[in-house]
């Protein structure tokens, strides 16, 4: 049942990708970024599956860093943030992938290294390791600088957004999970302790207080994050997209979506505030998922203008990426490879064969999104540009439902 579905989901992104080879192309490429704005950049899962605790093993330590190192020049001059799928137990619980993810704390400074410097925690993983593997794995982020939400725990309160100062404009950020694999305690009662954890479950009475809860902290954007969605399918569900529409009627900017581990249409649509953005899914962006369309992924870019006391969404941009995975058990080599076709990148030392397998899967994203022919000077396509109205989002045309 699963590999029929599996293949059912991958015939409607192929039907989904030859729709759009029949419209119009977008009439500008290779736009730059906008001189004076500031960008904020969203990658999907970040996972650890057992080969990836293998690829980073060094000894008696841990070094995942290798893995990111061909792309951190996408998170050049920029505020990052990813869901973080894997909890930081520490070693007494035993280092572990999937089904049950427990990951050495080195994965933290990795990621932050590379500039990822926010996390979501509201996912179906965060409780592989119960409330202590949890707790864990906020003091470990607490520890290593990087500001994370989607839990209600140390001061934190149920659905409370976090805010983020950077660029000199004022990030709000509100996120929440359809569940988790691991039984949660529900805040639905009112009766919060600070002392336990609470996970920010999907409602529209949730979502409705986390995006009131960022309107108090007055914010230049607000992006709310769902883990959400059906595993391996290439369109959301209506559920995905009521809660979406409810986002940006409610004030979000930015909607960001993750769980499906496969790439979902990006829409730009008109809003209160000006333009808002939804990606239903951004997929896998580090995990051993090697079925394709799984080890695919890209960074999107919102690049957030401002006139006078009003910010605005100026472009949204996209950088593919492909996972490598090289080597034999034991010496295995795990990275992020950028999948576009800007030469700026080093791909020094990948072999022909994955140099081609991210290729592909590069230009099957790009076409997929809808995204612009040529990358700019920092190996982004473009999606969306204010100044281009004619460049519209595959999304916002006719696709399978």
């Amino acid at each position: 049942m699963m590999k029929e579905r599996f293949w059912a989901s991958f015939l409607l992104m192929l039907c989904a990708v030859s729709l759009a080879r029949h419209m119009p192309p977008g009439a500008a490429e290779a736009s730059p970024r906008p001189a004076g704005t500031v960008r904020v950049v969203f990658i999907g899962d970040i996972m650890a599956h057992a080969e990836q605790l293998e690829g980073a093993r060094r000894g008696a330590s841990w070094d995942f860093s290798p893995q990111f190192r061909r792309v951190k020049p996408l998170f050049h001059d920029a505020l990052a943030a990813g869901n973080l799928e894997t909890v930081f137990a520490g070693e007494r619980k035993k280092f572990a992938g999937y089904p049950s993810f427990n990951t050495p704390d080195e994965l933290a400074s990795a990621v932050l290294g590379m500039g990822v410097s926010v996390v979501t925690l509201a996912n179906n993983h965060i409780l592989d390791r119960g409330v202590s593997g949890a707790k864990r794995t906020t003091e470990v982020l607490d520890e290593a600088g990087i500001s994370w939400t989607g839990l209600a725990y140390g001061g934190v309160k149920p659905n409370e957004a976090l805010l983020v100062e950077y660029g000199g404009l004022r990030w709000a950020f509100v996120n929440f999970s359809y569940g988790s694999n691991t039984p949660f305690k529900s805040s639905a009662s009112g009766d919060v302790s600070s002392e336990d954890v609470y996970l920010n479950i999907i409602s529209d009475e949730a979502v409705k207080r986390g995006l009131e809860s960022a309107r108090a902290l007055s914010p230049d954007m607000t992006a709310a994050f769902f883990h959400w969605g059906n595993e391996y399918q290439f369109v959301p569900t209506k559920r995905a997209r009521e809660i979406a529409s409810l986002c940006v009627e409610g004030g979000a900017n930015i909607v960001i979506g993750t769980h499906p581990h496969v790439l979902q249409p990006i829409e730009v649509t008109s809003s209160d505030a000006g333009y808002a953005l939804v990606a239903y899914s951004l997929g896998n962006f580090v995990s051993h998922q090697r079925a394709k369309p799984r080890e695919r992924s890209v960074v999107l870019a919102v690049d957030v203008a401002r006139d006078g006391e009003r910010a605005r969404i100026s472009r949204v941009s996209v950088a593919p990426t492909w996972v490598s995975s090289t080597g034999q058990r034991g010496h295995r080599l795990i990275e992020v490879v950028y999948a576009g076709s800007s030469d700026r990148f080093n791909h020094a030392g990948l072999n022909a064969d994955s140099l081609r397998s991210s290729r592909i899967a590069g230009a099957a994203a790009i076409d997929f999104l809808g995204a612009a022919k040529s990358p700019d000077a920092e190996g982004f396509y473009t999606i969306w540009d204010e100044s281009s109205p004619d460049i519209l989002p595959k999304s916002r045309r006719k696709t399978p439902e």
